[in-house]
């Protein structure tokens, strides 16, 4: 709702772990995520999440996250 209401891009924040939990965020309009304490716990956090969505965009045939931004919105 707030990326509807608003003309400005939302960053998702706040228990980003998996790259599932970077998809919910971005479904829900986020046009970046942050990730924080997750790479306190996994040093490589990050580059599992870059991972994890790329392979989901290629299972899905989705050559740009904005193709998905918003979609439950």
């Amino acid at each position: 709702q707030t990326c509807r209401a608003v003309n400005i891009p939302v960053i998702g924040m706040g228990g980003i772990q998996t790259a599932e939990d970077a998809l919910e965020f971005i479904m829900a309009g986020a046009a970046a995520v942050a990730v924080g304490t997750a790479n306190f716990r996994n040093p490589c956090a990050m580059p599992e999440i870059i991972g994890g969505l790329e392979k989901y965009m290629e299972e899905n045939g989705i050559r740009d996250l904005k193709e998905i931004r918003g979609i439950v919105s």
